[in-house]
């Protein structure tokens, strides 16, 4: 059983094409609030939010303990969860996933996240979250998004104490041309994990539609103990 976690600004749709050649292991796909048609709650957005999200969607589908995969924003909602509920996490793969949010890193997300620049310089884009999100509201979640990564910044849950707790068997990937997740970054953090590991994927950036998920699936299958496609 698999739970796939989308990233920030996304939706379920996100990784639908993962699930979609995913043959042999029960898969869901989560829709984080105030993403898709999901209000953002009066408290806003936040890693207690999304972890309270998994947990639904974990009783929803009955299962006591599922794999978790989870890109960039959900890799991260991923490690939090296998660290606070180990029981309910057989194993975790992140896709460029920002584990450390340090200053530098967070000033460059935030100046991508000034939706007056985006409306200028990224339209396309910006039709994309409009049509996915509502035109009253992709504003109001792009803030939401800012607020939350600079909570992380802030008061990071991710700490070393809470990585080392993961004990379940933890793939972290990451392109090597990933600005956004680092590369040096997600090696770091897998060396803090009893069971963690790495996949650096060659000539890939950040976005999801970026990944050759030729390259990635027999990675993942080999990681879950599927059989392995020729």
């Amino acid at each position: 059983m698999n739970l796939l976690l989308h990233g920030a600004l996304g939706t379920r749709q996100q990784l639908g094409l993962l699930s979609d050649v995913l043959p042999g292991i029960r898969t869901r796909t989560l829709e984080f609030r105030g993403h898709g048609e999901r209000a953002i709650p009066e408290e806003g957005l936040s890693m207690e939010v999304f972890q309270r999200d998994i947990a639904d969607a974990l009783d929803e589908a009955g299962w006591d303990e599922a794999h978790l995969f989870g890109f960039s924003m959900g890799g991260y909602a991923a490690l939090l969860f296998a660290a606070r509920f180990p029981d309910r996490v057989s194993s975790v793969v992140t896709l460029g996933t920002k584990v450390k949010w340090d200053r530098e890193g967070l000033d460059r997300e935030l100046r991508l996240l000034d939706t007056q620049k985006m409306t200028e310089k990224v339209p396309q884009f910006v039709l994309e979250l409009l049509t996915q999100h509502g035109p009253e509201r992709w504003e109001d979640l792009v803030r939401a998004t800012a607020t939350l990564i600079t909570g992380l910044h802030e008061q990071p849950p991710l700490t070393r104490d809470a990585l080392e707790k993961i004990k379940c068997p933890v793939m972290l990937c990451v392109g090597d041309r990933d600005r956004t997740a680092v590369p040096e970054h997600t090696l770091e953090a897998a060396r803090l994990m009893p069971r963690g590991s790495t996949l650096v994927l060659p000539d890939t950036q950040h976005p999801f539609d970026a990944v050759d998920l030729n390259v990635l699936l027999p990675h993942l299958r080999a990681f879950w103990g599927l059989e392995v496609e020729d």
